[in-house]
């Protein structure tokens, strides 16, 4: 899956830019290249997760309800927020 991610420019600085011993200058790479992170080094803010939640609310489901242990988990969150209320 690929989504649109914002990296600090530090970080950029520190994949893409060298120092160059010649020009006596910092040199970067092309910041518009794609970088590779796994899901583990992501974090998504609140409302980014509710945006990929509504934009595919109905795969989200579906693959929910082919998947039993997903499923199982879903309603039991359910009995446990009904309870709640």
């Amino acid at each position: 899956m690929r989504v649109p991610v914002k990296i600090g420019h530090r970080e950029l600085e520190e994949e893409y830019c060298y120092y160059d011993k010649l020009e006596k200058a910092v040199l970067c790479a092309d910041y518009q290249a794609e970088l590779d992170y796994n899901i583990d080094e992501v974090e998504f803010e609140y409302t980014d997760l509710q945006d990929i939640v509504d934009a595919y609310f109905n795969d989200i489901v579906d693959i929910i309800l082919r998947d039993k242990k997903l499923l199982n988990k879903l309603l039991e969150r359910l009995s446990i927020h009904n309870l709640k209320r």
